[in-house]
């Protein structure tokens, strides 16, 4: 699994995230409305996963996915219950959005993504949505207050550039934003599978310099971060599911 890491680090043909990909996510959930599929391709993608800084090879193929969702569980429970308006930002199918109503049934839950059929896929469940892009927000599209604001492995696409972002959730003042992402910041680069997590988030050009940004904003006191933690949960490549929480000030 080592090897295999390594050799993909150094394979130059490896996509990376970021502005140029927009077309891919249309096309991508497209696909899963056509199919009527709310479930995202990339989970299941490989038989070997992380958990507890090890490989592990899961029985069940939802592996990842129900780990993901006990995450998405445990914050919505601690920092969404009861919000009065709920934002997920790059929901996708919006297949969160229907764990999180789960959890807060009498919120009003809304999908925010920069794709077309996002937006078609998440009406059809049931959902509003709006079209919005992290690189280049809509400051049009104000949110509803009381409200909460979660990604979930979305944001990790921009980067390190996630300030436009930022500023738009400063200027519209949620209560609690709640981020799902691969956060380099609280892995530890001595560690080798944690150190071949940082290489990769490099290697796609994920989320990056975030965590620290935040913690500028509060020494500046613009904003309070309320969790900053990692769940030692991953798929083979990486481990991308920690958890960062503040609220603007």
């Amino acid at each position: 699994m080592i090897i295999q890491i390594i050799e993909t680090l150094l394979d130059k043909s490896v996509p990376f995230s970021g502005e140029h990909r927009r077309q891919q996510w249309e096309n991508g959930w497209l696909q899963n409305l056509t199919e009527k599929n709310l479930r995202p391709r990339y989970f299941g993608k490989y038989k070997i996963n992380r958990r507890n800084g090890y490989f592990v090879k899961a029985i069940d193929k939802n592996y990842e996915r129900d780990m993901l969702y006990s995450i998405v569980d445990r914050v919505a429970k601690k920092y969404l219950r009861n919000m009065p308006y709920i934002y997920e930002f790059g929901c996708g199918t919006g297949h969160n959005l229907l764990r999180v109503k789960k959890i807060s049934p009498n919120s009003i839950l809304h999908g925010m993504d920069w794709a077309v059929s996002s937006q078609r896929l998440v009406n059809s469940i049931g959902f509003p949505a709006a079209n919005f892009d992290f690189f280049d927000p809509n400051y049009r599209l104000k949110l509803h207050n009381p409200a909460g604001v979660f990604t979930v492995a979305a944001l990790e696409q921009t980067g390190t550039k996630f300030k436009a972002f930022v500023s738009y959730l400063l200027k519209n003042k949620p209560k609690i934003c709640v981020h799902i992402e691969p956060i380099a910041e609280l892995l530890d680069k001595n560690n080798l599978m944690d150190y071949l997590s940082i290489k990769y988030f490099e290697k796609r050009k994920y989320l990056s310099g975030f965590l620290t940004y935040l913690r500028k904003l509060e020494k500046e006191k613009k904003i309070k971060i309320h969790e900053a933690s990692r769940n030692r949960v991953g798929s083979l490549y990486i481990e991308g599911y920690s958890v960062v929480v503040w609220s603007p000030i």
